[in-house]
């Protein structure tokens, strides 16, 4: 099973973190045995000039487009260092951040990409030993500074690279946390309680240094050897135009960036004639349905506008959305048959919010090695993602599947997740208010695997499965569900759906009882996943997904349709 050693995300069981506070990802190592001169002296303050020349940079260099400027500290994903005494940040080659100022804190707001990012510090000491203090905060974990990291007084150039190889480097020295080395401590924005160590080198030799650090950022589940366009140039888009002209090229890879914020990508929309019907519950509110072919309606139809704006997703495609998340109204994320992309970071919203069947958030259709990772879907007229026959190697992780809406009968949306005959991972993803489909899976082909999910608040039922179908449900929660799980027969076959809860793994509060088993928690023989993971206690884990799922994680920016 996969255990926590490099930041590799949805793996770790997570307690709910606040700002500073790291996941499980970070090994943090206790003060180590010093000689007496090693320790960094922080009694004397002042400016350094960095080196400029030789291996170790300068300022002229690119700053990174992964550098943000909209939110302080504590206020979204990013960076907190200090150092002894000056020093110079990059991420994957590019420039972070300088300070000349000595113990002088700052914080960077930072976005990391999908695939390998290398952090490299380069730290100067007037005299004595140079060393730095750090915290990366990521959406839904953090990394600090301890004697995991890499260090070197004399690196060969390309050490900012993130394919650099710095196996001959030693591990870092770790002269103690915060409070361990007097006149050290930098103040806000880190706060006491950070589980950042002071590093540097060895003995305290050389007054400059490289500190380095890979941070890891993959899918567990089917989609694990999911890449995306990672190694190819960064591509930010701001107009439709751009985006759909990026996104929709069939093969070529590609990085494509949306800033964080609101892109309201809806075109002029069309007339649609849709059928009212009242709901039972409140008669004084109708649903307005797009009939397809064969339906009819018991009232006149009457007319309502209808969008269409689809992104048709290519292969070898990263699409991520900076900082705390881009959010795109009134988008389709239409992959079809692609192969080998990634979705991170956006939040899709306002899809025909008024109409029923008009439109998926994400739709998958014999698509393969696809992950989607921190998105949010909310107010989507039809499925939040749905997934046909014949896609393979899906994994959905950390999503919120916001389902509370005033335009459906229930106030919750009717169906978030439909899947036939496919392979899908979800893992640390949040159904929050939604009626039914936490997923439903149909299909003898169709092999689910969910862990540590949330599901909340659902009406109707949560996971089912149909037709064959195999589901397997580990370290899940079900809270307020009517329904947990559902096994049922196609109209058509007698294949019954499977379902394997292991005992004492799921968590059940407030549920009705199970379908298709005598009202119990059903332990059907159903599949061994093919991939390793690590599975946490659903009771320990349901705060976290709750908080941290969706675009943005724990700093996720409101959602507004006027």
């Amino acid at each position: 099973m996969a255990v926590c050693g490099d930041v590799q995300l949805f793996v770790c069981a997570l307690t709910a973190l606040p700002l500073l506070v790291v996941g499980c990802a970070t090994s943090v190592v206790q003060t180590a045995e010093l000689a007496p001169n090693a320790a960094p002296d922080c009694s004397v303050r002042g400016a350094l000039v960095l080196p400029s020349d030789g291996p170790f940079g300068d300022e002229r260099e690119t700053v990174s487009a992964l550098v943000g400027d909209s939110y302080s500290a504590g206020q979204g994903p990013g960076l907190y260092v200090t150092a002894r005494d000056a020093f110079r940040v990059y991420l994957n080659g590019e420039l972070v951040t300088v300070s000349r100022a000595a113990r002088a804190p700052l914080f960077v707001p930072l976005t990391l990409l999908p695939g390998d990012n290398a952090l490299a510090v380069v730290v100067a000491a007037e005299s004595g030993t140079p060393a730095a203090l750090l915290q990366l905060d990521e959406l839904e974990q953090s990394t600090v500074s301890d004697a995991t990291w890499k260090v070197s007084t004399a690196p060969l150039p390309g050490f900012t690279d993130f394919d650099f190889d710095d196996s001959s480097w030693p591990v870092a020295q770790d002269f103690g946390a915060l409070g361990a080395l007097p006149g050290c401590d930098p103040g806000a924005p880190f706060e006491a309680s950070s589980p950042a160590h002071w590093i540097g080198p060895e003995n305290g030799s050389g007054s400059v240094a490289v500190l380095r650090k890979v941070i890891r950022i993959r899918a567990l589940g089917y989609g694990q050897s999911t890449t995306g366009g990672f190694g190819a140039a960064l591509t930010f888009v701001d107009s439709w135009a751009e985006f759909s002209s990026a996104a929709s090229d069939p093969d070529a890879p590609a990085v494509i960036l949306l800033g964080e914020g609101v892109h309201d990508f809806r075109d002029t929309p069309r007339d649609q004639n849709v059928c009212p019907a009242v709901c039972e519950n409140d008669a004084s509110k109708s649903q307005y349905v797009v009939l397809t072919t064969g339906q009819t309606c018991a009232e006149p139809t009457v007319t309502k506008p209808r969008y269409a704006r689809r992104i048709a997703l290519g292969s070898n495609k990263t699409v991520v959305g900076l900082g705390r998340g881009a959010q795109l109204r009134g988008v389709t994320f239409d992959f079809g048959a692609s192969q080998n992309s990634i979705v991170r970071n956006v939040a899709l919203y306002d899809v025909n919010r008024e109409l029923i069947e008009a439109g998926d958030a994400f739709s998958l259709d014999q698509a393969r090695q696809i992950w989607i990772d921190h998105a949010t879907t909310k107010w989507i007229s039809d499925g939040f993602t749905d997934i046909s026959a014949g896609s393979q190697n899906i994994t959905l992780s950390w999503l919120h599947y916001d389902g509370v809406t005033n335009h459906e009968c229930e106030g919750q949306h009717t169906r978030a997740s439909m899947i036939t005959d496919s392979t899908v991972t979800f893992a640390h993803c949040f159904f929050d208010h939604v009626q039914t489909h936490a997923p439903s899976v149909r299909g003898a082909l169709a092999r689910v695997h969910l862990f540590n999910n949330v599901i909340g608040d659902d009406l109707g039922y949560g996971v089912s499965a149909e037709c064959g179908a195999r589901v397997l449900l580990e370290g899940n929660t079900f809270q307020r569900v009517a329904t947990p799980t559902v096994r049922s027969t196609c109209a058509d076959d007698t294949l019954l759906g499977l379902i394997d809860a292991p005992s004492g793994s799921n968590s059940y509060t407030d549920v009705g009882p199970h379908r298709g088993g005598n009202g119990q928690e059903p332990h059907d023989a159903v599949f061994e996943p093919p991939y390793e993971y690590r599975v946490g206690g659903a009771k320990d884990e349901w705060r976290t997904v709750s908080a941290r799922a969706g675009a943005g994680g724990p700093w996720a920016q409101p959602l507004v349709a006027d």
